[in-house]
This record gives structure tokens, C-alpha cells and sequence, in this order.
């Protein structure tokens, strides 16, 4: 994730401990609640009635913004509010105009290492959750209220020098190697100071070197807060790494004063249950649930998603509906926004122009079949199935492909392509015809011979009625598709 770089502008802090500390001056105000809340959601532009008069192809491209809501819930305030804390208490004992800061900063560089009088207010957090519950979104909608990268150059009238990272956001290596985590970090590091080849200076000849180079790197531009999610994937690591990557990050905590946030499923809750039991630091844990039912934060979500529809008929949210959508998704958010952007595409392709409950059942079918059994799952409750949630979900190129636009069947396609004759062609718009180009004349094509039904149908005036009406344009988008034939 890339945030912005903005140069620092100091605000005075109403805080003893924060104030004459240039780190926190330049970072936006502490928020209320509900300028907090008004600033993480995100409501696109709502459905205009210009827009429902559009094609069904131009409207297939409106649904995509179904995928940049973000509906704030009351998990995200108390998130909002303890990264808020986190960055600003870490930063309490790393004040740059502070003689121990200093020294601490010059300490490791050299044989010392750490300096006695350096002592970390850093604390760190935890969240944990299934996948596709809202941790990244919430995550993202909280780190956009910060500018990643914050250029100083006076302060208080003095020459100030400096760039301060106020977070960094990585994702654990799959494999959970702490070389492969060095890697991404000086990646990570380039990429938040607009700097591409930053990592190519930061090569090192063993784990120990590269481990020592990141600790003055945070450090040095005082990054705020290092956010580690994927953190499942230590259960890769090889024996004795993930115990090494964990032992790290609390030394960054402890002993170099960087704030760290984990973020992880919930198998990552027994990964480091034993590491974080001795820590002097380890933080609380924030738990993304799957919503219930009759939650109402899951009725304001659908109420809000459910509003946003491109079909000529908009239909009312019937309870028959809420129950659908909630049986087909069982209250996984990313899931929900899945399966409505599915069924808005079937219901333009397939020319019905209206959401039903019978539609939702028939899309979650035959396109989420994928997901049946992580679903089959959560609607058991049962503990231990539920446990296997993450291990039951397919890998992140299947549900790509899960979402990849369709169009018209194949049998449709070709049916489509049986009709166009010389004289249908449709004329280009001066402003998108490309160049001429001159190109050899090649040896005429093999024409196939129709039967004499296709040619007379061909010749109708309304090629393509003619062929729905024939039967050879089939009405149901699915009716070839391997998955709908299931039981």
C-alpha cells in the first residue's frame, strides 16, 4: 500500500507529552468519533437516472463501484482510535530534539548498540479475523487519514532535516522467511520515499547484517508504526523461523521503540500466544467477526450496498431477499459485495433488468461454487469446522477468476457472430479509427456453408429477435455452465 508524502506543517498540542515534539506536531488532530467516521467510509456517487438509460454494457462497468463502498462500523472507531495512540505514544520516546533520542540514533550505528538511557514507550496490537471479514479495508481506511511520508526541513526556526515514514505496511513473505521479510521491507521503504531503486543500495551478505540495516532504517526516517499482515503464512516458516521473526519484531518494540501492528486470521492467535506472553508489550487484539443476521451493522451494510443497483427495475430490499443474501454469504462482507456485483451482471446480461431472491440462488450456484465449502462451514457452527474457515477458501487467482467478466455465453457468441453480415457493420466514430495501415491483401477466407434455416434467418430485418425467438440465443446465461448443472 503507497499513502501520500506532504512536507510537515507543526500544530500545537494541547498534550504535555506531545508537545515541542515535531513528529507529532506535523501529524493531522486527534479525531472525534464522528469526524472519524465521516472520513473512513466511502459512498460513491449514487445510481443517477441517466445512468439506468445507458446500454447494459455501459451499466456492467458502473457496478464495479459497488467495490469502493466502505461502510464504517463501530470496530473501526475503536481501530481508528488505538492507531491513533499507537503512533503518538511511540513517538513520545523518540522525540528528535531530545538529547536521548540522539544518542540512541548514533548507538546504532556503532559497537554499542543500544544506548542505557533510550527507553521505548512503543506498545503494539493485534488484529485478527477471517479472511475477506473487512481487516484490510478497515486497515486501509485508517491508514489513508495519515500521510505516509512527511518531509521536514525547519522547525521552531531551526534547520530541521528530516523524513519521517508515519507507517509501513507489509505483507509476510508466503514462505515466512525473515530474508524474504528484509526484502519487502527495503521495498517498502523505497516505495514510501518515491525512491525505485532504494532496496538495490540495501543488499547484505547474511540475515544478521540485513537485520541490523532495517533497525537503523526505522530509526532513522522514525517510522511510526510497522503493520505486518498475512501473518499466517509463519506456519511456513521453517523450524525455528517464525519463533526468530516474532523474537524480531518485539526487539523492534522493546528495544528500538517501533509501535507494530499484527494482522492475520485466526490461526495467527496460537502462532505467537507463547512469544507474546513474555513480551513487556504485547498489546490487546482487535477480532473481526462475521456479522449475524439480525446484526444491525449487517443491515446497514446491505441497506447501503443494496442501494446501488443499475437495473432498468429497482426492487425493494424484501425480507425474502435479506435472507438470501445472508444464506449465500453468511455474513462475510467481502462475499456479499461478491455476490451483488455477480447478480446485477446476470441481470443485465440476461435481460431480466431486476434482482430477485431466485436470481441471488441461481448466481451463488453457479458462480461461487468455489466458495461452498467455506460457507458450508460457517453455516454449520460447529467450532471445529469453522476453524478450517481459511484453509477451505481457494487461492487468491481462483476467486480472481471467480469474478472475471463473462459476457454472453460461448453458444450466444457464436450465434451472435452467425447473424453479422457486410451491410450491419456499424460505423466507427471519426475519433476512433486508428490509422490506416497498408496491409497486403491476403488469400480469401474459407466460407463456411449455413444451412438454409441460418440463411433465412439471417436475412430477417431483426437479426437477432429472429434468433432469440428461433431458439438459437438461449435466455439463460448459465444454461451451459458445468457448475449450474451441479446438484
Amino acid at each position: 500500500m503507497k499513502g501520500a508524502r506532504i512536507f510537515a506543517s507543526y500544530s500545537k498540542q494541547a498534550i504535555s507529552e506531545y508537545a515541542g515534539n515535531p513528529l507529532i506536531e506535523a501529524l493531522p488532530p486527534i479525531l472525534g468519533e464522528t469526524t472519524a467516521i465521516e472520513l473512513i467510509s466511502n459512498f460513491p456517487q449514487p445510481v443517477t437516472p441517466e445512468e439506468l438509460e445507458l446500454d447494459g454494457a455501459t451499466r456492467i462497468h458502473c457496478i464495479e463501484r459497488l467495490r469502493t463502498v466502505v461502510q464504517p462500523f463501530l470496530l473501526h472507531l475503536e481501530l481508528e482510535s488505538m492507531f491513533s495512540l499507537l503512533v503518538r505514544r511511540g513517538y513520545v520516546g523518540r522525540n528528535p530534539t531530545s538529547p536521548d533520542t540522539v544518542r540512541h540514533l548514533h548507538s546504532l550505528s556503532g559497537a554499542q548498540r543500544y544506548h542505557d538511557s533510550f527507553k521505548s514507550t512503543a506498545d503494539s496490537f493485534s488484529v485478527v479475523g477471517l479472511s475477506g471479514i473487512g481487516k484490510s479495508t478497515a486497515l486501509h481506511a485508517i491508514l489513508s487519514l495519515y500521510p505516509q511520508t512527511i518531509r521536514h526541513e525547519r522547525y521552531e526556526g531551526n534547520q530541521f532535516v528530516h523524513t519521517q515514514i508515519t507507517w509501513l505496511k507489509l505483507d509476510c513473505p508466503r514462505d515466512g522467511s525473515l530474508a524474504g521479510f528484509c526484502q519487502q521491507f527495503f521495498h517498502a521503504v523505497g516505495q514510501a520515499l518515491g525512491d525505485q531503486d532504494y532496496h538495490k543500495r540495501h543488499r547484505h551478505r547474511n540475515i544478521n547484517d540485513a537485520l541490523q540495516q532495517m533497525e537503523q532504517v526505522a530509526s532513522t526516517f522514525f517510522i511510526g508504526a510497522l503493520l505486518i499482515d498475512e501473518l499466517q503464512n509463519l506456519h511456513l516458516a521453517k523450524t525455528g523461523g517464525k519463533e526468530s521473526m516474532l523474537n524480531f519484531f518485539l526487539h523492534l518494540v522493546n528495544n528500538i521503540g517501533i509501535p507494530v501492528v499484527f494482522i492475520g486470521t485466526n490461526s495467527m492467535i496460537s502462532l505467537f500466544s507463547d512469544v507474546m506472553r513474555v513480551a513487556r508489550r504485547s498489546g490487546s487484539t482487535v477480532e473481526f467477526k462475521r456479522f449475524e443476521k439480525d446484526d444491525e451493522e449487517w443491515r446497514f451494510l446491505v441497506e447501503n450496498l443494496w442501494s446501488y443497483q443499475w437495473c432498468k427495475q429497482t426492487t425493494e430490499l424484501t425480507p425474502e431477499i435479506f435472507d438470501a443474501l445472508y444464506e449465500h454469504t453468511q455474513g462475510v462482507t467481502d462475499f456479499l459485495v461478491k455476490l451483488l456485483v455477480l447478480c446485477q451482471r446476470y441481470a443485465i446480461q440476461s435481460g431480466s433488468e431486476c434482482l430477485t431472491a431466485e436470481a441471488i440462488g441461481k448466481v451463488s450456484n453457479a458462480k461461487m461454487q468455489i466458495l461452498k465449502p467455506a460457507l458450508s462451514a460457517l453455516r454449520s457452527r460447529d467450532p471445529a469446522r469453522m476453524r478450517q474457515f481459511d484453509d477451505l477458501l481457494p487461492i487468491e487467482e481462483q476467486l480472481i477468476d471467480m469474478m472475471s467478466f463473462d459476457g454472453l455465453p460461448r453458444a450466444d457468441r457464436l450465434a451472435l457472430l452467425r447473424g453479422v453480415r457486410s451491410h450491419t457493420k456499424p460505423v466507427v466514430p471519426p475519433s476512433a479509427v486508428a490509422p490506416s495501415i497498408h496491409i497486403a491483401p491476403a488469400a480469401p477466407a474459407v466460407v463456411a456453408v449455413e444451412s438454409s434455416q441460418a440463411k433465412a434467418l439471417s436475412e430477417q430485418p431483426d437479426t437477432i429477435a429472429t434468433l432469440k425467438s428461433a431458439g438459437w440465443i438461449t435466455t439463460d446465461l448459465f444454461e451451459f455452465s458445468p457448475a449450474y448443472r451441479k446438484p
